[in-house]
């Protein structure tokens, strides 16, 4: 018995000296501490019910809609989610007081009642530290931490995620004289004060770190802040990855879903081959016009669907906030007046009605995998929703094509529910006849054709044993915005 008690009090003592040591690492900012190995991936979607957050991003904290309005059509949608902000300038006006906007407040609230999560930003510069730069003196540091202290502590259970800054690898938020972008190195140290101070202040709390543009991305600071261990600082990642300035097909939904991969990879391999997850915190296609890097209502409307269609195939991805769900202004040719869901007085543009047909299956369905076949521009994708099995199909080189599909009986009294996004579902009897080849051909009872295309189409009902037969190119262009028939000899086909 005294061994046992003995060995007792040894193993006590093992357990509670590195608890006495993470506690202490968590008081006050953590800009002298050596990186811990990164732990494993929490999980980071908060509603039990959902399997994917789908998310828009509101300008509320800039007083632009109105949000009793916007947050009605945004919940009308099955939209998850919003992300704002509530800037340090505007909490922290006088230096050592904090206070939220009244209006900032109310508009948080509103949603958390109204079953919506939200992400805040803690972000931008405060000019009563480090005149105004980014914070990187230990005062600026700890002041910004005090902040975000403030913030997390406020909103309580009503704000679920915070994303530390945003898109510190450019210029934006600043003032001019450090119109410049911040280096990794200067964002890890904050990150790395300000994560065991959130955590604190709200345990629960989905802490997101990065946050870099495509560009950031692309030219490695992204890469060079996981070097530095900022994955023991965060519990997800999160990154913008707009790709609408490139040409096509770099611009597609299908281009992205293959550069997330390489993210997915770069990440993985610096967290010691464990997943990572990663949030899309804005991604868009604009509808400005006049300008080569523009997109169509009805483009942006397909790739739209596509885009969150793509990211339920990638499982380290837990959530995607379109950018954004309101347009900021008017001017047709600006691009940042354009990016919303809806227009300035909130008419719905083609992409509302697209998200809204398939938010609840994007955010509670369950992917089951992408259905093969010998055209890779086909993509097919099988989930289940509600123990019902439902197809999603589409070109992802924006051409059409007709899929025929088989079932194992004839039946020409069995239904096909069918709906192109953004348009009516209907229902199609079973039968097929290539009357147009051939005048004196029968129907077919054991065959359907539909013509599939750049937006997707949805097959929902009785889905046991159907496949797909054959694809038939039936373009109608030769890529995107042309008019002219390909040639028969297209090498894709």
């Amino acid at each position: 018995m005294a061994r046992f008690l003995i060995l007792s009090r040894f193993v006590i003592l093992c357990l509670l000296i590195p608890l006495c040591l993470l506690t202490a690492a968590q008081d006050g900012p953590q800009t002298g501490v050596d990186a811990p190995d990164p732990p494993s991936p929490l999980p980071v979607i908060l509603d039990e019910n959902l399997r994917f957050v789908v998310g828009v991003c509101t300008h509320f904290s800039q007083g632009k809609g109105i949000v009793s309005n916007n947050l009605a059509l945004i919940q009308g949608a099955g939209i998850d989610a919003i992300r704002d902000e509530n800037s340090w300038g505007a909490v922290e006006r006088e230096k050592g007081v904090y206070a939220i906007p009244s209006p900032n407040d109310a508009f948080y609230r509103q949603a958390a009642q109204m079953g919506l999560h939200s992400m805040l930003v803690l972000d931008y510069a405060n000019n009563h530290y480090d005149d105004g730069d980014r914070p990187r003196s230990p005062e600026a540091i700890e002041a910004f931490c005090r902040y975000a202290e403030f913030v997390v502590s406020h909103f309580g259970p009503d704000v679920s995620y915070y994303e530390v800054w945003n898109e510190w690898d450019i210029a934006i938020g600043m003032k001019e004289a450090y119109r410049q972008g911040g280096t990794p190195e200067d964002y890890f140290a904050l990150l790395k004060a300000v994560y065991p101070r959130i955590k604190k202040a709200n345990p629960k709390a989905i802490v997101l770190g990065g946050c870099p543009t495509s560009g950031g991305i692309r030219k490695g600071w992204l890469e060079k802040l996981v070097g530095l261990g900022v994955l023991a600082y965060c519990d997800a990642i999160s990154i913008h990855t707009y790709n609408y300035s490139e040409k096509f097909p770099e611009k597609s939904p299908e281009a992205w879903a293959a550069w997330m991969l390489e993210i997915e990879a770069m990440l993985k391999k610096a967290n010691k081959g464990k997943d990572v997850p990663i949030y899309i915190t804005e991604m868009g296609w604009p509808t400005h016009v006049g300008k080569a890097n523009s997109t169509s209502l009805e483009v942006s409307a397909s790739y739209a669907g596509r885009l969150f269609l793509l990211a339920r195939t990638l499982p380290f991805l837990k959530g995607m906030w379109w950018y954004d769900f309101q347009d900021d202004g008017w001017n047709p040719e600006e691009n940042e007046h354009n990016f919303g869901l809806v227009r300035p007085d909130l008419t719905p543009k083609p992409s509302f009605n697209v998200l809204r047909d398939i938010a609840d299956l994007v955010g509670k369905g369950e992917f089951i995998q992408r259905l093969e076949t010998d055209v890779p521009a086909v993509w097919i994708l099988q989930f289940r929703q509600e123990g019902a099995r439902v197809w999603v199909l589409w070109c992802g080189d924006d051409q059409e094509r007709q899929i025929i599909l088989k079932q194992p009986e004839p039946n020409a009294l069995r239904l096909m529910n069918v709906q192109r996004l953004g348009s009516e579902s209907y229902s199609l009897r079973w039968g097929y006849r290539p009357w147009v080849e051939e005048r004196g051909s029968e129907m077919d009872a054991t065959r359907l054709a539909q013509v599939i295309g750049p937006r997707p189409l949805v097959l929902f009902g009785n889905m046991d044993g159907i496949t797909v037969e054959k694809i038939i190119p039936r373009f109608r262009q030769t890529s995107p915005g042309s008019n002219t028939a390909p040639p028969e000899t297209d090498p894709n086909f």
